[in-house]
């Protein structure tokens, strides 16, 4: 049995199917629980105009380091990245935010590009997470190149070769560099969401094609910067690529290929890759396990919000693939008494991690209320049965 680890030791063993001194517990709490302890509201969390290169913001990063060590979890610092460096003359983002009379805050953003001008609005409010109220491709002909004019091409590429927040998380867990998947990436850009996506699919298939192969060629020279600044992992993000939006033929079409890519730089620069895609993922498993050189995937969400069975998952694909899942957030840990938290984690630890490669986690990202106790008996059961 290995002495006493460190989250970020405990996590990469883990990651490496290699022996740890107890069962890694990280739960996703993301934003919305480290958020809820800060005790601020949302809108100033969000917003709170610190430089800051990666997801949400460096007050809700620290949030998360916070509520770490309060929880006394293994963390998973998804907040991280580079800083892109664009020529002098490239276009950018202009904001704008107002305070709204119903409370929390509305920024709206403008970019002037030599194809014209592109906008974007997103909602900020008081006790939750933000939403986007106006995404920046409204019309695809026409706002596709002015978004690939704010993206710059190929040879404009660069980012700064270390990373300025890899002190926050320390050896308390894992630095991560989210990146998203094409289609993940595509909703967040496309306005009318999934429907207009899959219409446009079909209706222009050729041209978004084109779209995600430029995607592509920027994500995955990202994926490498990352890995040159010495990342832990990166953290490929695929949540508006679930299959229960989408479907395996446009998971295998449009970001397979990425993944699969993605991965290869990874292994090439001793680096874990991590795939997240919530909600049904069955057949993403199967498909990423089998094609790709995947590290680990998660959050393998048991029904109802997924379709996975994580305890056949383990026998078929576990000793390729880290496990990190995969208790349900948005009922059973939200209700559950935490008596019921630990019979279930206990299930999962027997069912998972005998032989290494196993996080025990939720099933995506917990909600603002989900009750303390539930959270500290899921990391008592992993320092004390997951020990065993």
């Amino acid at each position: 049995m290995p002495e006493t680890m460190t989250g970020r030791s405990r996590m990469l063993a883990a990651f490496a199917h290699r022996e740890t001194d107890h069962v890694p517990v990280s739960p996703d709490i993301s934003a919305m629980v480290p958020i809820r302890l800060s005790g601020r509201p949302f809108d100033e969390m969000f917003l709170d105009g610190k430089p800051h290169n990666g997801y949400a913001s460096a007050s809700v990063a620290q949030a998360y380091v916070d509520a770490v060590r309060y929880y006394g979890m293994d963390g998973w610092y998804i907040y991280g990245s580079m800083r892109e460096m664009k020529p002098a003359d490239s276009p950018y983002w202009q904001s704008k935010t107002e305070t709204l009379p119903e409370g929390g805050q509305m920024r709206c953003e403008v970019a002037h590009t030599p194809y014209g001008e592109l906008s974007k609005v997103n909602y900020f409010p008081t006790t939750e997470p933000p939403w986007e109220r106006e995404k920046p491709v409204k019309d695809l002909r026409r706002d596709w190149p002015c978004l690939r004019a704010l993206m710059g091409e190929d040879e404009s590429w660069q980012w700064e070769t270390t990373f300025a927040d890899r002190d926050r998380i320390g050896e308390l867990g894992v630095y991560s560099v989210a990146i998203g998947i094409p289609q993940d990436w595509w909703f967040f850009q496309r306005d009318g969401g999934y429907n207009v996506m899959f219409y446009d699919y079909m209706d222009d298939p050729a041209y978004i094609q084109e779209i995600f192969d430029f995607y592509t060629r920027y994500a995955l020279a990202r994926v490498e910067a990352a890995c040159k600044a010495g990342a832990d992992e990166i953290m490929l993000g695929g949540s508006a690529s679930s299959l229960s939006v989408s479907s395996p033929s446009n998971f295998r079409k449009y970001d397979l290929p990425f993944i699969q890519k993605a991965a290869e730089i990874c292994k090439r620069y001793g680096v874990f890759s991590h795939l997240h895609v919530c909600g049904r993922s069955s057949k993403v498993v199967e498909m990423v396990t089998e094609e790709t050189d995947v590290d680990i995937m998660e959050p393998l969400e048991e029904p109802p919000g997924g379709d996975v069975d994580i305890a056949a998952i383990k026998k078929k694909y576990g000793h390729k693939l880290c496990l990190k899942g995969n208790i349900n957030t948005f009922e059973f840990m939200l209700r559950a008494t935490p008596e019921q938290v630990e019979e279930k984690a206990k299930r999962l630890i027997d069912d998972c991690a005998v032989g290494g490669g196993f996080v025990l986690s939720t099933g995506d990202q917990c909600g603002r209320d989900t009750p303390d106790l539930n959270l500290f008996k899921l990391v008592e059961v992993a320092k004390t049965y997951g020990a065993a």
